[in-house]
C-alpha cells in the first residue's frame, strides 16, 4: 500500500514543498532518505489534507548543505 505524500519544509524563511509516494505510513521520527547523503526527518504527520493522503512536516538532517531545489523541493505554501 503506497501513500501520496506532501513533504513540507520550512527553511530560509520560506515554505518548500515536494510531492512523493511513500511505500509505508510515515510517523514522527522517521528518516526519509533522499539520496546517499541527505535524510529528511519527519517532525509531524497530518492526515486528511486535500491533495495527498498524508502531509509530512520535515527537516533536513544536519541542515541543508545544498540548495533545496536540488533536493526536489519547490517554493510553495502550506496553511
Amino acid at each position: 500500500m503506497s501513500l501520496s505524500a506532501r513533504l513540507v519544509l520550512f527553511a530560509e524563511d520560506e515554505c518548500w514543498v515536494q510531492k512523493t509516494v511513500l511505500p509505508f505510513p510515515p510517523f514522527p521520527g522517521l528518516g526519509i532518505r533522499l539520496d546517499v547523503y541527505q535524510v529528511l526527518n519527519v517532525l509531524s504527520v497530518v492526515v486528511g489534507d486535500p491533495g495527498s493522503d498524508v502531509t509530512c512536516i520535515v527537516e533536513v538532517e544536519g541542515g541543508a548543505d545544498c540548495g533545496l531545489d536540488a533536493l526536489g523541493f519547490s517554493r510553495g505554501s502550506y496553511p
